[in-house]
Order: C-alpha cells, then sequence, then structure tokens
C-alpha cells in the first residue's frame, strides 16, 4: 500500500472502460480505481514485478498490466512481461505469453474488450507493426508494418513515428503515429493510411470512429468530424501549463480524461469542457 505520496510531477497511464469507471496508473508504481469518474479513487494492488509501464482495463475487474526491461542498441531487442487480473488486481497472473519476438521496442498495450488485445512494436529502422491477441493476451501475432503515409519514405537510421494504442470502434480499429492515423478493417492484421493531422499538430484523441480531437489550449484546439477528411477550431476550454502533447482516453463519446505529467482533467461533454481530478497518490 501508498507509504508515502509521489511526488509531482510525474506520469499517468490511464484506462476507461466505462462511462463510470477508470483507472489509473501513477508514476509507474501505484495503481487506483475510480468507479465515480475520478471524484474518488481506491488503490489497488499491481503484480510483484518490475514496474508496469502500460495498463488496460476491460471493466471494473478484468485488466493488464505490461512492463519491460532497458532496450539493447536501438531498440534491437526488447524483452516484456505481461499480467492479468480478474478480480480488480486482489490476484495477478503472469502470461507465459507466446509469439512476441524480442525485436524492437514494446508499447501502447490494449484490450478493447477480454479478449482482444493489441500492442504496437517499433525501432528506427522499420515501420511499426502492431501485435494482436485474440485469447486474453497468452498468444500474440505481428501485423504486416504500417505502411508509408504519402510524402513520407521510412529509411534505415532516419525518423520512424512511433504508434500509440489501438482504438476499437465497431469492426474498425483506429492508430496514431506521429500525426499519422491508420486503419485496420481486419482484426489488426493490415493497415492502411487514413489521414493525417495538420502539420505541427499535437497527439490525437479518438473520441468516436470519425469525430477526433486535438487539444492544446484554448484557441488552439482543433476537431475533426470526418475522419481527418478536414480540421477546423475547436472552442474546448481545455488548458495546461506543460508544452507537451497530453494523453487523453475517452470512455465513450462524452466522457473522457487527459494527462500531462500527472496531471488529471475530465470532461463530460465530448471534450468541450473540462475539470482538474486529483492524482490518485498524490500530495493533496
Amino acid at each position: 500500500m501508498l507509504v508515502s505520496p509521489i511526488p509531482m510531477p510525474t506520469f499517468a497511464r490511464l484506462a476507461a472502460p466505462s462511462s463510470s469507471v477508470v483507472w489509473a496508473l501513477v508514476g509507474g508504481l501505484e495503481l487506483f480505481q475510480s468507479t465515480d469518474r475520478g471524484v474518488t479513487w481506491h488503490q489497488r494492488p499491481l503484480p510483484s514485478s518490475p514496474a508496469a509501464e502500460w495498463i488496460s482495463f476491460a471493466d471494473d475487474r478484468q485488466g493488464w498490466t505490461m512492463s519491460s526491461g532497458s532496450p539493447a542498441g536501438q531498440c534491437q531487442v526488447q524483452l516484456v512481461r505481461i499480467w492479468h487480473t480478474a478480480d480488480a488486481g486482489a490476484t495477478w497472473q503472469r502470461l507465459d505469453a507466446t509469439g512476441i519476438r524480442d525485436a524492437q521496442c514494446k508499447s501502447g498495450l490494449s484490450f478493447v474488450d477480454p479478449t482482444h488485445g493489441f500492442m504496437v512494436a517499433w525501432d528506427q529502422d522499420h515501420m511499426p507493426v502492431v501485435y494482436r491477441s485474440g485469447d486474453g493476451g497468452r498468444t500474440w501475432t505481428p501485423s504486416q508494418p504500417l505502411p508509408d503515409p504519402p510524402g513520407f519514405t521510412s529509411q534505415p537510421g532516419g525518423f520512424t513515428p512511433m504508434p500509440g494504442q489501438v482504438h476499437a470502434f465497431g469492426a474498425a480499429l483506429l492508430v496514431s503515429a506521429g500525426r499519422y492515423v491508420f486503419r485496420s478493417t481486419d482484426g489488426g492484421a493490415t493497415w492502411s493510411y487514413l489521414a493525417a493531422t495538420p502539420e505541427g499538430s499535437a497527439s490525437i484523441a479518438f473520441v468516436t470512429a470519425t469525430r477526433w480531437l486535438e487539444l492544446i489550449v484554448p484557441g488552439q484546439s482543433r476537431e475533426t468530424r470526418d475522419a481527418g477528411a478536414s480540421w477546423h477550431a475547436y472552442a474546448s476550454d481545455y488548458s495546461q501549463a506543460a508544452p507537451v502533447a497530453p494523453e487523453v482516453v475517452f470512455a465513450d463519446a462524452q466522457v473522457g480524461y487527459a494527462t500531462v505529467r500527472g496531471g488529471l482533467k475530465r470532461t463530460a461533454d465530448g471534450g468541450l469542457h473540462w475539470v482538474a481530478l486529483h492524482t490518485p497518490g498524490t500530495s493533496p
């Protein structure tokens, strides 16, 4: 259990499986659950493994964590450990996951339901791939590499966009990599380029399959309602002091959460208005 407050700034990973439930991994060391949209939090146990780097929860009880060792070279090799809980963290089982190659760095663990999970793998010499699991994280299969977006040519030693987490909207899967968005309609086996955000943009928040947001500061945020075909100014009151893009997750078309350097905010109207939340485990 928490012995002393986690110092700020820190980092937080969020999972919002429903409009009322949200999970927060704070500092990679402490796990918290809220069933009232972040108003109150309850600490939950983590597996006894190296610090968790990613969490994903399918509901208020079933979830996964992922930890990884330090990568060798330019992400030539990185090993990962995946743990699963079916009782809100009371007990954890380390999965003997197969099919994950040692090559490349891994990140972005994301389960879109209790069975189907995804994880991205990337390095500086190749376009990323997306691993997929159909049995709760026990076996994994890599996708074909993400294709080069229009006007971009990947090359060894060059810049390669790093993907975020995979999001599911019905049969469609979306993942962003830098300012590019890719879509899969075959369960993640192959991916196609879908759209790009405006030049110099921040990270993308997928609200629905076609409505996406870029949250920056008041007067600079943007919105698309046609899956990136066009963008326009969006009058969100979201603001932050840190000059880095927030990580944003939406539970549904209305309720979403944003975090940057450990700070938390919540919206209940699709991203227009935001309120600050206390980051669990930190000083009041």
